[in-house]
C-alpha cells in the first residue's frame, strides 16, 4: 500500500476512535456470524437434522419438532451461538476494545450477558420462526430469517454492553 493511502488510514482511524471501534466490532462480528451461521447450519440441516422431529420442551424451552424444529434445532441453536460469543469475546477484548480491566470481571459479565441473549432467544426464538413461516410457509428460510433477526438485535447488545460495561479499558494510576 502507499505510504500517502497509508497515512490518511491512520488519520482517519486517530480522528474518529469511535467509528473505528465500531468497524472492527462489525469485521468480528461477521467471522463471529460466518461461524455462528455456519456451525448452525451444519448441525441442523446436516449432523442433527434426524432429532428436529423430536419434540424437546422443559422450562422456557420450547421446540415443539417439526415445523419449529425439534431438540436438532435446539441443539444447533446452544452450539453455534457459543462457538460464535467464544470467537467474539477473545477477539474482541483485545483487538477491537483494547480491554485491560480484570479478565475474570469480564469473563463473568459477557457470560450473564450471553446467557440473558440466549434464554431472551430460546424463549422467543421458535415463536418468532413459527410467526415468520406462517406468512413464508417454509420452516429452513423462516429459522434463517429468525437467526439473522436475533444475531442483529444480538450485535447491538453486546457492542454497547461491551464497550461501557464488559470491555472497558481503565487508566492505571501511576504508583
Amino acid at each position: 500500500m502507499e505510504k500517502g493511502k497509508l497515512s490518511k488510514i491512520k488519520k482517519f482511524v486517530l480522528e474518529r476512535p469511535g467509528l473505528w471501534q465500531f468497524i472492527k466490532f462489525s469485521l468480528i462480528s461477521m467471522i463471529a456470524a460466518v461461524t455462528e451461521m455456519g456451525s448452525y447450519l451444519l448441525l441442523n440441516n446436516v449432523l442433527l437434522s434426524s432429532l428436529n422431529d423430536r419434540p424437546f420442551q422443559w422450562f422456557i424451552f420450547n421446540y415443539s419438532g417439526g415445523g419449529a424444529g425439534g431438540l436438532g434445532t435446539m441443539i444447533a441453536f446452544f452450539v453455534s451461538i457459543t462457538l460464535a460469543q467464544i470467537v467474539a469475546f477473545i477477539t474482541n477484548r483485545k483487538k477491537t476494545f483494547n480491554a485491560n480491566n480484570n479478565i475474570v470481571y469480564s469473563a463473568i459479565m459477557y457470560a450473564i450477558m450471553v446467557i440473558i441473549i440466549i434464554g431472551l432467544q430460546t424463549y422467543t426464538g421458535p415463536l418468532l420462526v413459527a410467526w415468520l413461516n406462517a406468512f413464508i410457509h417454509n420452516n429452513n428460510i423462516s429459522s434463517i430469517l429468525g437467526k439473522l433477526i436475533w444475531m442483529s438485535a444480538t450485535f447491538f447488545i453486546v457492542f454497547f454492553m461491551s464497550k461501557f460495561v464488559i470491555m472497558k479499558r481503565v487508566e492505571k494510576s501511576p504508583a
